[in-house]
């Protein structure tokens, strides 16, 4: 499926790829699991190989990932404004829910400037924004911004590559693994240390232990 839309992109004339392409960009935020970036790259591989306008697949692809950030903004403010449904009283959910919150008045500039540079959590930085109830238009901004950053280097690595697609696609797919397992690291290290002082906490009813005399 994928071959056959990048040998689309490639052969078709006029506005209609780069329409597809913002949908590219867009699609990894709506569904995480597909690959965006595959077609958001080959994108940037036309603009340098195929006479496609290299500022033209950038808004293209920039405006769709507005658009998808969006969406999965607005899923997050309508699971947070579902507090009745039985599965979000329970407390470990409500505890997750407020986990978030806090978060996000803390660090959510940060969390939404770095957004793009993290595959298959991007899109959950938005839903967590929503979730949040972060202001829209500070989302849409430093999401703009991220993306933004992300689709220029994009594009400044297929312009240092040039015709070698292999070569492009190889490297975005190292950065890729490389950033996947630096985040499944840090997250058996939080995880970790929360067991740890789940452990420590004394439980209900019980006096804390005592400390040295």
């Amino acid at each position: 499926m994928i071959d056959g839309l990048l040998a689309w992109l490639r052969e078709t004339e006029g506005p209609l790829p780069y329409v597809v392409l913002a949908a590219a960009g867009g699609v990894e935020y709506a569904l995480p699991f597909l690959p965006g970036d595959t077609v958001t790259l080959f994108g940037a591989f036309l603009a340098m190989t195929a006479g496609k306008a290299p500022w033209a697949v950038f808004l293209a692809v920039n405006a769709g990932s507005l658009l998808g950030a969006l969406l999965a903004y607005g899923a997050g403010r309508w699971l947070a404004g579902r507090p009745g449904s039985p599965y979000f009283e329970r407390p470990a959910v409500r505890a997750a829910i407020a986990t978030i919150q806090a978060g996000f008045l803390r660090h959510g500039v940060a969390y939404l400037v770095v957004n793009r540079f993290l595959p298959a959590l991007r899109a959950f930085v938005f839903v967590a924004a929503g979730m949040a109830r972060m202001p829209l238009v500070p989302v849409l901004v430093w999401g703009g911004v991220s993306a933004a950053l992300w689709n220029a280097l994009i594009l400044l690595v297929a312009w240092s590559v040039g015709r070698n697609w292999a070569r492009l696609e190889a490297i975005f797919a190292t950065y890729a693994q490389v950033v996947t397992v630096v985040i499944a690291a840090v997250a058996l290290v939080m995880l970790a240390r929360w067991r740890r002082r789940r452990r420590a906490a004394p439980t209900d009813g019980e006096p804390p232990p005592a400390g040295p005399p």
